[in-house]
């Protein structure tokens, strides 16, 4: 290879028999294929007889009455008729096996090797180890993942190999290393390499075409729900497809189970095996890394999307996205506190010895149904016969020539399939939209000195105007706010505070275990050290949920304690800071009051949405179309209503935000949707989506908001405290009131 330098060597003494196909493989394929047979017996032989009928309805059906009596004449004329649905029938069975389906490309970049030639280089030397063939094509897009995927599939390819190409994410590519690159590789090409894979390149294309027979929905299955919506009497056989149709596709939808179960168990199959080709040619660790990474990888590419999209409302469209994945990574690690946040454990020094990266999933039922294997299992596979990986941590980006560039046409390309900006869009420089970003985050890390007090709640104040008038007309003496002020957050507070999030946590916990919503390893409910029934859930999240409602008194205490203490030792500076506090507390909580009532909202509507996702139909029974339009109603009413709210609110000073604004405009760009009447008898997926997404935009907003807020009040706060604190400095000890 020209470029021996960039590509990672192969391991010494790997087993030969490690990438052959195991005798679990050869089995699970043998089973999809038999269920593939049966599925193709049923409906071959239904074409069939449609074929049949229509031959015996045209030649053999005797027209003129013969002796017996029985009423030949009749039964021509009903089979002749009936010839009219059957045949559509067997049309529409036929076209379902010239379908094809070509991979989306809309938003992928083809690279080309005078472009990259490193880069072809290096697959083509993968290749060659793998024993798989040169990919046709390889693309590139933004997100996190990779694949090596047909150009086409249709019928011709279950008999005829179709053209396969590469695809890399470099959302992924931006966060792993040369070694895991290669295995990355590796593993793709094994899925289509010739020593292991021919029988499971068969199933992929079958298992796409039947797909598309039982669930695609074309031009002629609108054209036939068109016709029954005809004069009955033009209709009837549009009648009669219908009900063959569904009364096929739920047969077969069965038989398509059947197909799915067996074809998953194999895909899980193939994935190990794809892995140990990666092991043949990069070790044990390498593919255990990169599915490690891959998960913090698509964590750090979530949050830059986020604040990209804060970005984006105040016109700031950066020029390489990947940048700013870079950037997440330190962000999440700062907002999880761990710096090793998505890093896999160093490897021991002893070469024979390895790290054990995941943790074994107990839920097996729902690993049946699933198309990868686990972590864990992944992780057992991979180093059943472990090989130590000997890691180049290079960055794969030196394989690619013109690097700036690709990473503009591709963020570009993201941007516009994203979030559908408009062709004319300036990019701005990287640093500088980084630099936006970190003043948003900066609003939402607070300090340490606090204790962690603040971290992801809402204040509780009942009455702040009450407080005021308090505290105005009862002031503390200097001494008394001093020490006050210097005990607000003490060691205590820190450890309540780190009592009340624990039990936020097993709050959450216990109710997902006593909703089923998750389940216990072993039927062993762990809960402060000591081990219980599943079905003590219930007791001791009504222990938990009593002991944060004390938290929450003391939380309350402690939120007044402060305003009140920063309140008075503002009016020792002067009215106008005493003003200005009070306005900021005012304001934030009147934000929370938006936010609450905007998150009652979320859980109706994940309600109605997933409802919708699960019917196979626009028609429903009326009842529940009734609770739809109720939560639909209910959550329009909401938002109109806080909308009305915002329009009398003025943002205070906040980062990235116009001072004195009101905060309707910035909540809602666009005029809120118009609402549905209670007379309603349809609602459209477009009125529902706009909805969701002007629903979606205002939660988002108020969220940004609270966060700026909040950390406005803790800044003003802490000037306060640091003005007061230098005047005070010089005055004389004076004794605490006693109050």
């Amino acid at each position: 290879m020209a470029k021996a330098s960039l590509y990672p060597p192969n391991p010494v003494d790997v087993p030969e028999e490690l990438t052959q196909p195991t005798s679990q493989y050869k089995t699970q394929t043998l089973m999809v294929l038999l269920a593939l047979g049966l599925f193709f017996f049923l409906y071959f032989g239904l074409m069939f007889f449609c074929v049949l009928f229509a031959l015996w309805a045209v030649f053999l059906c005797p027209f003129e009455q013969r002796p017996g009596g029985f009423p030949w004449p009749l039964v021509k004329v009903f089979s002749l008729v009936m010839c009219v649905p059957f045949g559509i029938l067997f049309i529409y069975l036929l076209k379902n096996l010239f379908k094809f389906e070509r991979a989306k490309k809309e938003f992928l970049i083809e690279v080309f090797e005078d472009e990259h030639p490193k880069l072809f280089q290096f697959i083509t030397q993968v290749c060659a180890d793998v024993g798989a063939p040169i990919p046709k094509h390889v693309y590139v897009d933004y997100a996190v993942n990779a694949a090596a995927m047909p150009d086409t599939t249709s019928l011709f390819h279950m008999f005829m190999p179709t053209g396969k190409s590469l695809l890399i994410g470099l959302g992924l590519l931006n966060c792993i290393n040369l070694t895991e690159f290669k295995a990355m590789l590796a593993h793709e090409f094994g899925h289509f390499s010739q020593k292991t894979m021919k029988i499971g390149t068969y199933v992929y294309t079958v298992h796409r075409i039947l797909y598309q027979i039982v669930y695609g929905e074309d031009f002629f299955d609108r054209f036939i729900i068109g016709w029954s919506h005809v004069d009955p009497r033009i209709a009837w056989p549009a009648y009669i497809v219908r009900a063959v149709l569904w009364c096929l596709r739920k047969v077969l939808g069965l038989l398509w189970y059947v197909v799915v179960f067996f074809d998953r168990a194999l895909s899980r199959q193939m994935e190990f095996n794809a892995d140990l080709i990666a092991v043949s040619l990069t070790g044990s660790d390498a593919p255990v890394h990169l599915l490690y990474r891959c998960h913090f990888a698509d964590a750090c590419f979530g949050q830059a999307i986020d604040d990209l999209r804060i970005a984006m409302s105040h016109h700031l469209y950066t020029s390489d996205l990947f940048y700013h994945q870079s950037a997440a990574a330190g962000i999440l690690r700062t907002k999880n506190k761990d710096p090793r946040l998505g890093e896999p454990p160093i490897l021991p020094a002893n070469a024979k010895d390895t790290t054990e990266v995941f943790e074994e999933d107990d839920d097996k039922v729902a690993q049946m149904w699933q198309t990868h294997p686990s972590g864990y299992d992944r992780e057992q596979n991979a180093k059943a016969h472990y090989i130590r990986t000997e890691f180049d941590e290079r960055s794969p980006w030196l394989l690619f020539d013109n690097v700036e560039d690709l990473r503009e046409r591709v963020t570009y390309k993201f941007y516009r399939f994203y979030f559908k900006i408009p062709k004319d869009v300036v990019l701005a420089d990287p640093e500088e939209v980084q630099g936006f970003i970190d003043d948003e985050h900066a609003d939402r890390t607070y300090d340490p000195r606090y204790q962690g007090l603040y971290d992801n709640r809402n204040l509780l104040i009942t009455d702040l105007n009450d407080l005021a008038k308090d505290g105005a007309k009862q002031p503390w003496s200097i001494t008394e706010l001093g020490q006050t002020h210097a005990t607000l957050y003490n060691a205590e507070v820190k450890h309540r505070s780190q009592l009340y999030y624990k039990r936020l946590e097993e709050f959450h916990f216990l109710n997902a275990v006593q909703n089923d919503w998750i389940r216990v390893k072993d039927d062993e409910l762990e809960f402060r050290g000591e081990i219980y029934e599943p079905d003590d859930a219930k007791r001791l999240f009504k222990k938990v949920d009593k002991e944060l409602k004390k938290d929450n008194r003391w939380i309350e205490e402690q939120d007044c304690r402060v305003f009140m203490t920063y309140f008075q030792m503002a009016l020792h500076i002067n009215q106008e800071v005493a003003n200005e506090l009070y306005r900021r507390y005012d304001f934030h909580l009147k934000l929370q009051d938006i936010w609450f009532e905007l998150q009652k909202q979320k859980p109706p509507i994940d309600a109605a949405i997933a409802f919708l996702n699960s019917q196979e139909s626009s028609q429903m029974q009326p009842h529940h179309f009734q609770e739809l339009l109720d939560i639909f109603r209910e959550a329009h009413k909401t938002m109109k209503g806080m909308l009305r709210t915002a329009k009398d609110m003025d943002l205070p000073a906040l980062k990235n935000l116009p001072a004195g604004q009101p905060l309707r405009p910035f909540l809602l760009e666009k005029n809120l949707i118009d609402g549905l009447s209670k007379y309603e008898r349809s609602i459209t997926v477009r009125w529902v989506n706009r909805l969701l997404d002007q629903y979606h935009e205002m939660k988002g907003k108020v969220d940004r908001i609270h966060f700026k807020s909040l950390a406005g009040i803790l800044a003003l706060q802490e000037k306060i405290g640091s003005e007061c604190t230098r005047r005070w400095s010089s005055l004389p000890a004076v004794k605490p009131v006693e109050r």
